[in-house]
């Protein structure tokens, strides 16, 4: 009775270890992984952001917020009219790291 219970306990150790170790089924990206594409989403806004306040034909540039996401990035902020927020997006859309830029400043009447 006791080695059955042994042999009970080890096998539901070792299928609750298989069972951490996966998610639905499929292995997912080690934990290091993850915080390094969340730096690099970080790197990504931080350019964006610091392109944007290095270019002074934006006189609302300090008021732009920037988000990025796997090469997605929001523009968050206001522009005194459609061409400060065009040039804005077209600083970002050329930044190194970005794929699409999703521009959501709006105008200051």
């Amino acid at each position: 009775m006791p080695s059955s219970r042994i042999l009970l306990t080890s096998t539901m150790l070792a299928l609750t270890g298989l069972t951490a170790c996966t998610s639905h089924g499929t292995y997912g990206p080690p934990q290091h992984r993850q915080h390094q594409a969340f730096k690099i989403d970080g790197d990504t806004a931080a350019r964006v952001q610091a392109r944007i306040q290095a270019d002074n034909r934006l006189p609302l540039r300090y008021t732009v917020a920037v988000n990025a996401k796997d090469g997605m990035v929001e523009l968050l902020g206001e522009a005194r009219s459609a061409e400060e927020r065009q040039q804005a997006e077209a600083i970002a859309s050329s930044t190194h790291g970005v794929t699409q830029v999703k521009n959501l400043m709006t105008l200051r009447r």
